[in-house]
């Protein structure tokens, strides 16, 4: 699932020094309508939304708004690996929208590697989850 949703225009649109500023806001404006926090309420970035009061409900709801604000498939438990907001963005830029927060040539093919020079198994874990829980 990838699409131009409104929010990958945005980001596309925006600089690449303020993207991350801007998926912050973005991805914390959803985990405040799900806690129903208003406008003028500051979301912790480091403290875990769980500790917030975000039931497992409520992180499937989330998840589900982010895949369609993202248009990505995102993986049933990565709220639960990444239980703050700020982890969440994190992952994010890293993992789900490196295109779009790299400023590495994107006509570079290689995949990432860790020190052993293997495929990083970080991408393997992440694949095997994302085939258990679809």
């Amino acid at each position: 699932m990838t699409s131009r949703t409104p929010w990958m225009q945005e980001l596309s649109d925006t600089p690449l020094s303020e993207r991350r500023a801007l998926l912050e806001s973005l991805v914390g404006a959803e985990f405040k309508r799900e806690l129903m926090m208003d406008d003028t309420e500051v979301l912790p970035l480091r403290v875990s939304y769980f500790e917030l009061g975000l039931t497992s409900l409520g992180a499937v709801d989330t998840r589900r708004r982010l895949e369609q604000e993202l248009g990505r498939t995102l993986d049933a438990a990565f709220l639960f690996n990444h239980p703050t907001v700020g982890a969440l963005v994190e992952f994010l830029t890293t993992d789900v929208l490196p295109e779009l927060f790299s400023a590495a040539d994107p006509a570079d093919p290689e995949p990432p590697q860790d020190a052993g020079g293997s495929t990083s198994t970080k991408h393997l874990v992440n694949d095997i989850l994302k085939e258990l829980y679809q």
